[in-house]
């Protein structure tokens, strides 16, 4: 049984030493291995539109999001997500450093 970099990663989380082509490759990973895609890492370029890919319907959204929170251990505001994100891989793995490098939020009123 292969195992995917999913399985395999999910443990590992943002440091500073992550740059943003470490996270848009394992952003890009992420979406080939969680929504079981039959291409390959090299024909998914960074330039292109998701749309223009593959359809990202409800589910597909919903597995991707949910295996990019594993493997990168943040959590995604779904307040804040928009399919126009999910559609740009770029502005994507900007996206997840900036919740990776903020602060985590405190439970306890100030």
């Amino acid at each position: 049984m292969k195992t995917t970099s999913i399985e395999t990663t999910n443990i590992k989380t943002m440091n500073m030493e992550t740059t943003r082509d470490d996270v848009l490759a394992r952003v890009r990973r992420v979406l080939i291995d969680s929504l079981s895609l039959n291409i390959e890492e090299d024909d998914l370029r960074y330039s292109e539109s998701l749309d223009q890919v593959m359809g990202l319907d409800s589910l597909a959204v919903l597995e991707f999001t949910t295996a990019l929170e594993k493997e990168f251990g943040i959590m995604i505001e779904h307040e804040k997500l928009e399919l126009s994100l999910l559609r740009d891989l770029p502005a994507l793995a900007r996206y997840i450093q900036s919740v990776a490098a903020a602060p985590p939020a405190s439970d306890t009123p100030a």
